[in-house]
């Protein structure tokens, strides 16, 4: 009898070591939210990224900038855009999913979350 509750204390254990390591390992980027910053006549773009579990807000969120439409491929970094102008074409920020994913890769084959915002350069 003794043996029999030792294997179920031993079970027991072993799902809540698993259930545990499993809600980290689903932690998704949600959300971008894109942020400018005026000084003069530049303006420098910065991104917050939300999470489905924490930490929820990642400021700044290691993003991948670039004019829409976004290119097929992607480098992730936390530095502020200035987006060089007479481009009029929107400003796009965008980073995988997965919070564990490559800094660099194709989005073709990595999920991605995509925000834009209009572009700071006059028409």
């Amino acid at each position: 009898m003794n043996r029999f509750w030792a294997l179920i204390v031993l079970l027991s254990l072993a799902s809540l070591t698993l259930a545990c390591g499993s809600t980290s390992n689903n932690r998704q980027l949600q959300s971008i939210t894109i942020h400018a910053a005026v000084g003069g006549e530049q303006t420098i773009f910065y991104a917050t990224g939300t999470y489905s579990a924490p930490p929820v807000t990642v400021n700044p969120l290691p993003v991948s900038w670039s004019f829409a439409p976004p290119p097929g491929s992607y480098t992730l970094t936390t530095q502020g855009f200035n987006p060089p102008c007479p481009i009029a074409s929107p400003v796009v920020a965008m980073a995988p999913v997965d919070p564990n994913a490559a800094s660099s890769g194709s989005t073709s084959t990595t999920p991605m979350i995509t925000q834009s915002t209009p572009s700071p350069c006059p028409e």
